[in-house]
């Protein structure tokens, strides 16, 4: 029997996890939704990210692709090209190595899901463009 045979549905509440804030990320606050380091998961992580009015996840890229599904709010979808508006409902693809970031430009939070095909969040190597 191999071991995916073993793997089990996940179930995982966003209310039973913990924010996680890094004040070197300024204002920021996520939350893990499925993570290896959590459960019992792999190929895929994903949580919630949270930025308050005018802040600013700046612009980075990553190795693996991503997606974002925009829960609350509004804001602009930074890239080195141009600038994309997004808010409750928007779907966000983004190829690998491609730099982007968010800013909230509204007045309530703005709130991400976002997907990795990673394991875990910890495996995503963040490279912010220098200032």
């Amino acid at each position: 029997m191999k071991n995916r045979d073993k793997e089990k549905i996940v179930v995982s509440h966003l209310k039973d996890q913990a924010w996680i804030e890094d004040k070197k990320q300024g204002n920021l606050r996520w939350k893990y939704i499925a993570d290896s380091t959590q459960l019992m998961s792999h190929g895929l992580s994903c949580g919630v990210l949270v930025l308050p009015p005018g802040e600013e996840l700046p612009l980075h890229h990553h190795s693996p692709q991503e997606v974002y599904i925009i829960r609350q709010g509004e804001g602009l979808l930074l890239s080195s090209l141009s600038s994309k508006k997004v808010c409750k409902d928007s779907f966000v693809y983004i190829p690998k190595n491609v730099d982007h970031g968010l800013r909230n430009t509204g007045d309530e939070d703005l709130e991400i899901l976002w997907i990795f095909p990673t394991d875990c969040w910890e495996e995503v190597e963040y490279i912010f463009q220098k200032k």
